[in-house]
């Protein structure tokens, strides 16, 4: 067997190509939070990233080579007060992140070490986008460590690490010393245990006692907020102890598992106290129609939520920087429009039914502060403080030029904008261009970054022209599945091959099942007709069988317009494929094994300097991941430079 080659990297090697983010073990640390404290458990979290220095004596300390490589770049510590909670954290961090392996520390029965759980897990793919690319080709793996451990243990760990393990052989020198200490650890590890057993013996007593609330409380040992027993529950527990199966001890005997994961799959965090905790285990355990009469009265989930505050804070006045949130430069066709007395409807006739919607939706999110703007399409400019109309519309040219921006009611400094153009070109092709985004100050001296960044918003108008006038880009835009037949692929093939395309065009290849379906089971989540709803008005989706996708990808690799991966040749094993033709020629190929190990951190809600993010894996990741990758190509791209926000003072023309 060839022996693995060692790797070992310098200091200064490793410092100058591996950088990282402090937004990866903020974010890693935070979510991890939040998890923990949305299951109401008792805990506390430490961080670190490896240094370069650290890293170093580590590649020299062990055989790092070919797939064994180094996995804890970043490392997050999980100390838990009581010895029964560090398997359901092990059960909490499965449910949010992509394990690879848990170890656990290694012990005879006579000697006692310091009791920990590892777990290496793989970083979500937002996060290791934060990382330099370089540090992936040195022999560091794209994964982050967790351990988790009891207070007790943890209190001695440090000393007992450094005084003992890393001088063993003073210690072997001194065998009753070493007993001394074993001793102490074994203590220490029976208060763990002495803990748990505590608190389950005084629930046990609380139990025969009567005392609903103080025993749930001992019983879950979860933090939760000081809120008194329903009257009508406690009345309703009291009763049903006539019932040798009463709803007490059914409580009583409910593993703190069950609640944990209760609280987990809620979509929001809900107030943890001892009505909730009730609610909560007969909504996924008992189901009780007499307990869920009781909370739907009390609306129990809401009842005890708590409001913050937000701080005051001092803001100084900076340059704003234009951010994209969605554009598009596009054909308006008419095809879906109706009553128009005429089969094709002309140019005018489309024009003037964009400028209409256009106009209507700025009446309809402007009208009420500008009191004295028409009610009919015309040229129109209005100022109220932080609010700003202005329309220039000639009917005569066929050109109309908007611009209306306004400030976010939620978020201070920031100030959102919509612009668009209209006009019928030299083809006398009705044209329209839209750009929508907003403009704010940087938060910090961090690099802008490329991408769709926190948010994605097509305006209203653009929607409803979509929708009900219609627009052809290359293709004509539809928000239902299609499916490519043979006879389809010579305008697929033209579609593919037109450069001045803005809509990325999704090809879904899947192979026949035995009733000559599509057989997409190998998308999992991923569900098609949902992601061309989603997609729709900024890529094209289309579906075909297999034949009918290998012909076009045959037809377009002589043509030089596509390279299947590493060359490989159109056969059985080939398909099922997903590709995604960019306007600008590059092609993404995602398969069966990508659909199977793909994660991504789901981004749930972003306001002001807030984030939250879930890890999903599989079909539902891959979904996510190529929506994102979509809607990144829409923001970045160089569709139409519009109108300068800065000095947007007169009416666009």
């Amino acid at each position: 067997m060839n022996e693995i080659k060692r790797t070992i990297y310098t200091k200064e090697e490793l410092s100058e190509r591996v950088k990282i983010s402090p937004m990866v073990e903020s974010d890693l640390k935070r979510i991890i939070t939040d998890r923990m404290e949305q299951c109401g458990l008792y805990f506390r979290v430490f961080s670190r990233v490896k240094t370069a220095a650290s890293m170093a004596r580590k590649f020299e300390q062990k055989a790092y080579g070919g797939e064994h490589k180094l996995q804890d770049l970043v490392g997050v510590r999980i100390n838990l007060y009581f010895d029964d909670d560090v398997e359901i954290c092990r059960h909490v961090m499965e449910q949010t992140f992509e394990v690879l392996e848990w170890s656990t520390s290694e012990r005879s029965d006579d000697e006692f070490k310091p009791t920990k759980l590892n777990g290496v897990f793989r970083l979500p793919e937002y996060l290791k986008d934060e990382i330099s690319a370089d540090t992936w080709e040195m022999c560091i793996d794209d994964t982050f460590e967790i351990q988790i451990k009891t207070m007790f243990f943890e209190g001695w760990h440090e000393i007992e690490h450094d005084m003992r393990y890393k001088g063993e052989e003073l210690w072997n020198s001194y065998p009753g010393f070493s007993r001394y200490l074993n001793s102490i650890l074994a203590t220490l590890e029976l208060c763990d245990k002495s803990m748990v057993t505590l608190f389950e013996d005084l629930g046990h007593t609380l139990y025969k006692a009567g005392r609903w609330s103080d025993m749930i409380k001992s019983h879950f040992r979860v933090k939760m907020s000081d809120v008194s027993l329903y009257p009508e529950l406690e009345e309703l527990l009291n009763k049903d102890l006539e019932n040798v199966e009463n709803l007490a001890k059914a409580i009583y005997k409910t593993p703190r598992v069950v609640l944990v994961d209760q609280l987990l799959k809620r979509s929001r965090r809900v107030p943890i106290n001892v009505n909730t905790i009730i609610a909560l285990l007969n909504d996924g355990v008992f189901h009780d129609s007499r307990l869920t009469t009781i909370f739907r009265k009390h609306d129990v989930y809401n009842d005890g939520r708590e409001e913050s505050l937000a701080e005051s804070r001092h803001y100084e006045l900076r340059t704003l920087t234009r951010q994209t949130a969605f554009q598009m430069c596009t054909e308006v066709d008419g095809s879906r429009m109706k009553g128009t007395g005429a089969e094709v409807p002309t140019a005018k006739e489309i024009f003037r039914a964009c400028a209409q919607q256009i106009y209507d939706w700025i009446v309809k999110k402007y009208g009420q502060l500008f009191k004295d703007m028409p009610a009919q399409p015309t040229t129109y400019h209005a100022d109220i403080l932080a609010y700003h109309v202005a329309v220039n519309l000639d009917y005569e040219k066929s050109r109309m030029n908007m611009h209306v921006r306004h400030m976010d009611p939620e978020v201070a400094g920031r100030i959102w904008y919509s612009e668009a153009s209209l006009t019928i070109n030299d083809a006398g092709k009705v044209w329209l261009c839209v750009s929508n985004g907003y403009a704010e100050a940087k938060k910090d001296d961090r690099p802008e970054k490329d991408g769709a960044g926190i948010f994605f918003s097509y305006p209203g108008y653009y929607k409803t022209i979509v929708d009900t006038i219609g627009i052809f880009n290359s293709l004509p835009c539809s928000n239902r599945r299609r499916i490519i037949r043979e006879e389809g692929l010579p305008q697929l093939e033209t579609a593919l091959q037109d450069r001045s395309r803005n809509f990325p065009i999704v090809i879904i290849i899947s192979e026949e099942d035995e009733d000559g379906m599509m057989d997409e089971d190998w998308l999992g989540q991923f569900r098609v007709s949902d992601f061309t709803r989603t997609v729709c008005r900024y890529a094209h989706v289309l579906t075909c069988y297999e034949e009918v996708g290998k012909k076009l990808l045959e037809h377009l690799q002589k043509k030089n317009i596509f390279t299947p991966a590493d060359n490989m040749t159109f056969d059985a094993a080939y398909f099922p494929r997903l590709y995604i033709f960019w306007p600008e020629g590059s092609v993404d190929d995602f398969g069966p094994e990508d659909v199977e190990n793909c994660s991504f951190g789901r981004h749930l809600e972003a306001r002001s300097d807030a984030r939250t993010y879930d890890i999903v894996r599989g079909g539902q990741a891959l979904y996510h991941k190529v929506v994102t990758d979509l809607r990144d190509w829409n923001v970045s791209a160089n569709m139409w430079d519009g109108f300068q926000l800065e000095i947007m003072t007169e009416i666009p023309t």
